[in-house]
């Protein structure tokens, strides 16, 4: 993709769009994004230039300054992004190398104490009714299950990062 001309929503190329909406539709479906936000996460991806001003990502997207500011500012504060301020330039944004898996590592570390306050919940509803019970019971079960796979699995993840990077 060449960085002389201003990429649009409706410049993007075929697979870029599709990329583009692919992501988007799976951040809608599972999670409730907007169209538009999810663009944004994935244009943020495979942007070209890696540095993105907000008009810049607005127009790659096909949204509208007041559609994406909000998501930008909090994927900057979740570490995903990053905020670039240069005296006399328009603020840029970029996509933080290794952001996600970092994203991804944060999340699974704070399941430890879901479980923990879940074991909790059980213990306030000791002499509470079965139905009460059940339904806390049953998440603890879940981050229990989760919590034993989360070591194992960051460990591969670290040893397969490593190993690639050698």
């Amino acid at each position: 993709m060449s960085t002389s001309a201003e990429k649009r929503y409706d410049t993007l190329t075929a697979a870029e769009r599709s990329f583009v909406d692919e992501v988007a539709r799976h951040y809608h479906e599972a999670h409730g994004v907007t169209w538009e936000k999810g663009r944004v996460m994935a244009w943020m991806i495979i942007s070209d230039p890696v540095e993105q001003t907000l008009p810049q990502i607005c127009a790659a997207v096909g949204a509208t300054t007041d559609q994406v500011e909000q998501l930008i500012e909090q994927l900057v504060l979740a570490g995903l992004y990053q905020r670039i301020e240069t005296p006399g330039e328009e603020i840029r944004y970029r996509l933080v190398d290794d952001g996600y898996p970092k994203a991804v590592s944060d999340t699974f570390a704070s399941w430890p104490e879901y479980r923990r306050i879940f074991q909790y919940g059980l213990e306030v509803l000791a002499d509470a009714g079965e139905e009460r019970r059940r339904r806390i019971a049953e998440i603890e079960e879940l981050f229990g299950h989760i919590v034993g796979d989360l070591a194992d699995m960051s460990k591969r993840w670290d040893a397969y990062r490593q190993s690639v990077s050698a």
